[in-house]
């Protein structure tokens, strides 16, 4: 099948009303984070379904795929390239870091930054993609690094992160502060002396701190 067919597929399955609910929630209107952005309403279980149906696709489509107007498309460009990414990491590091300007919104961040670029840096020992990504100018870039330190706190490497959040205290996107937020909460289920300790230590952003003591407050009655 095309990958126009691939798209229309995807479309079948979507519904006009959840397409609404979808530009609301990822905001797109003007002036907002996923301006612009087009949907058609599917699923995540549903959109799973199709690339799984898809998974032997070539590369070449997938990126096909990823560079499509429609959000969904994206996602599932994404599914399928983190799991192409267990059989050919460097093809797959290379059409991710080639193709970050698709990667647009904080879902299609979240599904796919630590399984690709964090597994990537991790494999090679080496966060020097992460960092770049960090000081980039471009929002999504500056997630995909924040969420790429995951595939470390999996692996028991918490530093990263620390230092990571450390970095976006000043960032000006709640965004950038609730995926730190939501990594810290990870660190602090591993370590939850050293999330207090980095926390005690210094002034957060409100909505970092708030996510990053979720797990304490859940741990510790009266926090």
């Amino acid at each position: 099948m095309t990958i126009q067919g691939i798209v229309q597929e995807i479309k079948s399955f979507g519904s006009a009303s959840s397409a609404k609910q979808c530009e609301r929630f990822f905001q797109v209107g003007p002036g907002q984070y996923g301006y612009g952005d087009k949907f058609c309403g599917v699923s995540v279980p549903g959109l799973r379904k199709i690339a799984k149906k898809y998974h032997d696709i070539s590369f070449n489509e997938i990126e096909q795929l990823l560079q499509n107007s429609l959000h969904e498309a994206r996602f599932v460009a994404l599914v399928l390239l983190a799991e192409r990414f267990k059989t050919n990491p460097e093809k797959t590091i290379h059409i991710y870091l080639g193709n970050t300007r698709f990667i647009n919104n904080w879902d299609l961040v979240d599904v796919s930054a630590h399984k690709i670029c964090g597994a990537y840096c991790l494999k090679n020992d080496d966060t020097d993609i992460i960092w770049k990504l960090a000081k980039s100018d471009n929002l999504w870039e500056n997630r995909i690094a924040v969420v790429s330190s995951f595939a470390f706190i999996k692996d028991g490497k918490l530093q990263l992160t620390v230092d990571l959040c450390k970095h976006f205290f000043g960032h000006p996107h709640h965004l950038i502060h609730k995926a730190c937020g939501w990594m810290l909460r990870e660190v602090g289920k591993r370590d939850q002396s050293l999330l207090l300790n980095f926390v005690n230590s210094h002034k957060l952003p409100g909505i970092m701190k708030s996510y990053a003591l979720e797990i304490v407050r859940k741990n510790t009655k009266g926090f």
